[in-house]
């Protein structure tokens, strides 16, 4: 017992301590060029979209689900949000579509997961492609700007993020859909066994999920001020290798915490910033990424005769 308290106590240590070593390793080899006030706002803005997602798709790890939809799904809300906004004109209509449009999907994709019996990464990976495809089809290479809106600096950032973090850290470990999406991640039988609604919390966590990502196509829209067919591409496993760099088991269960997504978002964000200007070539920076990614679930996933299974 004391041997597995020190475990659980190093698995939550750990990923502040390579949050702690990763900056100050790019801060000796980048100089002022990493640490340097411009860059350090750069890094900020580029991870406040990877965590505001990190956070409501903790919920759907937290059951054991994973989502490679995201990506697609905030680039399908821009694009009818900003569609939205040219006719109607008013920025409340652009943050409404926006949201709708991401729940929507997110919701499509729970329900083939949990009703249809689909693993979540075949249903997931289908939701992905409709909706790029969908937005590659409207677009065709052409982009859709929304310039004319001021984009919210960080006095209205921060509280938003700030609150989501808050409310998604209250659901999980004080209500019972937190509770009981983590019941589920542990082990999924006995948690029906043991009067769980399985299927309701389980697409209670994909409408989470789903707000947040349209809380962050919002943002995002406003921020880029243009809306084409390159945005949202590679979300998705940014943000699963974030919560796994955060400490967050793919299995689900216990181990999922907001902790996970805030620190694996800054993680994964200050890394390849880092490697940038250090001078690592783009196209190597998802190599080294995926590498990392595979050493983790190495590391968090233990072996028998038969392959990986959950620890």
């Amino acid at each position: 017992m004391e041997l597995e308290k020190i475990k659980r106590n190093l698995s939550g240590i750990l990923p502040l301590i390579g949050l702690l070593v990763v900056f100050a390793l790019f801060s000796a080899v980048g100089g002022d060029q990493f640490y340097g006030a411009r860059n350090l706002t750069l890094i900020i803005n580029q991870c406040f979209t990877i965590m505001v997602v990190a956070i409501g798709v903790t919920m759907v790890h937290a059951h054991g689900g994973i989502d490679f939809s995201v990506g697609a799904v905030l680039a399908l809300s821009e694009m009818l949000a900003a569609m939205a906004y040219k006719r109607t004109g008013s920025p409340f209509v652009l943050l409404f579509v926006a949201v709708l449009v991401a729940v929507l999907c997110s919701f499509i994709t729970g329900i083939i997961t949990v009703k249809l019996r689909i693993p979540p990464f075949i249903s997931s990976l289908c939701m992905q492609f409709t909706c790029r495809g969908i937005v590659n089809t409207v677009l065709q290479s052409k982009s859709i700007g929304v310039t004319e809106l001021h984009a919210p600096g960080w006095g209205v950032r921060l509280p938003v993020l700030l609150l989501l973090a808050a409310a998604v850290y209250v659901i999980l470990d004080y209500t019972k859909i937190g509770k009981h999406n983590k019941a589920i991640g542990e082990n999924i039988k006995a948690a029906r066994s043991s009067g769980v609604d399985v299927d309701f919390y389980r697409i209670i966590a994909y409408l989470i999920s789903g707000f947040t990502v349209g809380i962050a196509a919002y943002f995002d829209l406003l921020r880029n001020g243009v809306m084409s067919t390159n945005v949202g591409y590679g979300l998705e496993m940014k943000v699963i290798i974030a919560v796994v760099l955060g400490g967050l088991s793919l299995s689900g269960g216990y181990t999922a915490t907001i902790k996970s997504a805030v620190v694996g978002s800054l993680l994964i964000t200050i890394m390849t910033n880092g490697l940038m200007i250090v001078g690592v070539p783009v196209t190597y920076i998802g190599i080294i990424q995926g590498i990392i990614f595979l050493l983790v679930i190495l590391f968090t996933y233990k072996r028998d005769r038969q392959g990986l299974l959950p620890r």
